[in-house]
């Protein structure tokens, strides 16, 4: 799963069947871990600030083309922002897998940032939001909401939705069974803010169209990444590794959208990085290294706009990062401090193999790798840049993948030899599925690379979900698979077997929208598919992978690196060749894009919300302990303070899931202004965390801790930390109510 499956995570698959009034949960074993450019600009940072909420400076901005542009404008565009945060407690995480991974709190809020592109009657909907993957349910119901406002102007096939990948904040929306089980079931509080926060984004860039000019850039970004498996990237050609340099693909692609003013409105960046900077043992949700680079530069083109609300939105997309990892030191076995890789040098039994990244601690580690991101995209922005005057469309397809016969791709040569053809499998997991990656460890020394089913303990849960068949064995050789997914149905699909393929053409820029996590290699592949089709019709190629778009199938590996079965290929669901399967399309949309023409739509895919089954409890009660009122402060901040100190505050508190807060905050800091105390720094700073704790489950009583780290240019002045709750009786009334510290003056 592009979710991170952790080692030593015991992961609940739920299954509840009614069989004669019984329900039975088995409790199963999963582990998941998780070219060439322009020359590298070495980014410089606008200001001197080191993380987003720190006030800055007014900026010049990038370069704008001078004059007023009229019958040149080809475009209009629409750019919209919208708080999408789902429940910051008690639901688990998606990503990790890590069944203890609960949320207890919020660090950064998540966003949804859309784009709506215009030309003539075609339109396209392209949307980043601040999760771990976005599934065809969640799209459904968008556009179910979308047409109930504006008709048919929206649809499957014009509104493309990618996630970030932030293994950070909650899960159980998705509806493939086995994708929401380590949640504990579907979670309809997640769902429905996922859908709101994204309709309201696209609703906001829908109402927000106006005339508009687009300009490419590209620029490099270094010791951001690393790769992950480096031994299956040697499984490729070598003839095909010494086009590229290196084994991670470190371009940061740019749109830039401006009014015919020069004007910025909106930025787009794709970027090949997992969202992995938190690692499993954090409980508080957080857009992670991207979002954090999207708060940034939002910040730098908005300064004194509070954050989620700016007008020059800038969007990160995450590319081909199956096999890249935010984190850059070497991996070492927790206790030894030895250096491992999880294949070849193993740790002791329960000792995890992970990486870290380059900070002290996983926070830091997430703003150095988000502000080499964001200076990477600072730099292409200020950068001389393409301006793209093609045509817009959008080609989409359902494919049913099992039934897919396709002509093998040779990567030495470039070419599709019909004379070979090959076929999708039913989906399947390998057994090195359940070792995860040095981004999430097992400690059960299950390793990657594994060939044989030869693990007695994933041998016995092996056969819990369906029994492969022989023609699923041979299907998906040499891989020794662990699930047979494709073959599970209850009590709803574990995997799609029909899932969405899209291309975006965007006025000469090919987006290719793949549902996974493409390794580098075979983004790469993927790419010059593309760029061969548009350089044999003379279009200059420009094409960048748009990773986990529109569904999630977990990864996309080269057949070489299939051979070896690390992690990444152990989770290609459909066999060796998925990823010609890929190519073969998206050379098929290529061409259909060039020339103006369709295809074919495919077979849409079963809606399953209705067999959802969950395990997650709701919100009961909430009870203010005797003698207290909900709000009442419990810890005071000291009365003095300085600039750099740590203030906090713990008051009397409620579930944080009665109130989401979407476009609100559960807590802020506040400054005295003038006559009346006025919210400063909200929940979604950089510089605060919101950590929730629950005292007692039976008496239904809890507290929350509001931090703030204060900036080092903060304002001398009074302040206090204030807390917004929401209170559910146990008749179900929610009552809103307020708690404040005593003020503090900073000297």
């Amino acid at each position: 799963m592009a979710f991170t499956l952790v080692a030593k995570v015991v992961t609940t698959l739920v299954v509840l069947a009614v069989i004669g009034g019984m329900t039975a949960t088995i409790i199963l074993v999963v582990n998941d871990a998780n070219d060439s450019g322009p020359e590298t600009t070495t980014a410089t940072s606008p200001t001197d600030a080191t993380d987003p909420t720190s006030p800055a400076s007014p900026t010049e901005g990038p370069e704008t083309t001078p004059g007023i542009v009229d019958d040149s404008v080809l475009y209009e565009v629409g750019v919209g922002i919208a708080d999408m945060t789902g429940p910051c407690v008690e639901i688990n995480f998606m990503g990790y897998a890590e069944v203890s991974q609960s949320g207890q709190g919020l660090h950064l809020r998540q966003f949804a940032r859309s784009f709506i592109f215009k030309r003539g009657d075609t339109r396209v909907v392209l949307v980043t939001a601040e999760v771990q993957s976005v599934g065809i349910a969640v799209r459904r119901e968008v556009v179910k909401k979308l047409q109930e406002q504006f008709g048919d102007m929206y649809s499957l096939r014009n509104v493309i939705i990618t996630g970030t990948h932030t293994h950070a904040a909650p899960g159980g929306h998705l509806v493939d069974f086995i994708l929401d089980i380590s949640i504990l079931g579907f979670s309809q509080e997640t769902f429905n803010a996922y859908v709101e926060g994204i309709t309201r984004s696209i609703v906001r860039a829908h109402e927000n169209i106006v005339p508009a000019r687009l300009f490419y850039a590209q620029t490099k970004v270094a010791n951001a990444h690393r790769n992950r498996s480096p031994y299956s990237y040697e499984a490729n050609p070598e003839e095909e590794r010494m086009r590229y340099d290196g084994d991670t693909d470190d371009t940061l692609t740019q749109v830039r959208i401006q009014r015919p003013d020069g004007s910025l409105l909106g930025v787009m960046n794709w970027f090949a990085v997992h969202t992995t900077s938190m690692n499993m043992t954090n409980h508080l949700v957080s857009s992670d290294n991207l979002g954090y680079a999207a708060l940034r530069m939002e910040k730098e083109l908005n300064p004194i706009t509070v954050y989620g609300r700016p007008k020059v939105v800038a969007g990160f997309f995450s590319s081909n990062l199956g096999d890249v990892s935010p984190n850059t030191r070497d991996p070492r076995c927790e206790f030894s401090g030895k250096v491992c890789d999880n294949q070849y040098q193993i740790c002791e039994h329960l000792e995890r193999c992970y990486a870290q990244g380059p900070g002290e601690d996983m926070f830091e580690s997430t703003r150095i790798i988000g502000t080499k991101v964001f200076e990477g995209a600072w730099t292409a922005l200020n950068s001389p840049a393409e301006e793209l005057t093609g045509e817009l469309g959008v080609v989409h397809q359902f494919v049913d993948m099992p039934e897919q016969v396709v002509a093998k791709y040779d990567p030495v040569a470039q070419t599709f030899n019909t004379d070979e053809p090959v076929k999708g499998c039913f989906a399947a997991m390998g057994y090195s599925f359940a070792s995860g990656t040095i981004d999430g460890a097992n400690t059960l020394n299950i390793t990657q690379g594994t060939l044989e089913a030869n693990n007695p303990l994933l041998e016995l849960v092996s056969g819990v979900v369906a029994e492969p068949t022989p023609e699923d064995i041979e299907c998906h050789a040499p891989k020794p698979i662990l699930f047979a997914t494709g073959r599970a149905n209850f009590p709803l699909p574990w995997h799609p077997r029909i899932i969405s393929v899209s291309l975006l053409w965007l006025c000469g820029l090919a987006v290719l929208g793949v549902p996974a996590e493409p390794t580098t290699m075979a983004g790469r592949r993927m790419r010059a598919v593309a760029a061969s089709v548009m350089e044999g019709r003379g279009v200059e190629p420009r094409v960048v992978v748009s990773g986990l778009t529109n569904e999630y199938i977990h990864y996309v590996a080269t057949p070489e690196e299939y051979m070896i079965q690390r992690y990444e290929a152990a989770s290609t669901l459909y066999g060796p060749n998925t990823l010609d399967i890929f190519l073969n399309k998206f050379h098929e949309f290529t061409v259909a894009a060039i020339e103006g023409t369709d295809v074919e739509a495919g077979p849409e895919p079963a809606d399953h919300r209705d067999s959802t089954l969950s395990l997650i409890t709701p919100v009961v009660f909430d009870v203010a302990p005797i003698g207290r009122n909900f709000g009442d402060c419990l810890q005071q901040p000291e009365a003095r303070v300085k600039r750099g100190d740590l203030v906090r505050a713990t008051f009397v508190a409620a579930n944080p899931r009665n109130d989401l807060k979407q476009e609100a905050t559960h807590a802020a800091v506040q400054r005295y202004e003038l006559t009346q105390w006025v919210d400063y720094v909200t929940d979604a700073d950089w510089d605060t965390k919101f950590i929730w704790t629950r005292v007692s489950t039976l008496l239904g009583t809890s507290q929350v801790t509001f931090e703030w780290r204060v900036p080092e240019d903060a304002l001398l002045a009074p302040y206090r930390l204030v807390y917004y709750g929401a209170s559910r009786s146990v008749l179900g009334t929610v009552t809103p109510f307020m708690g404040a510290s005593n003020s503090f003056n900073l000297d």
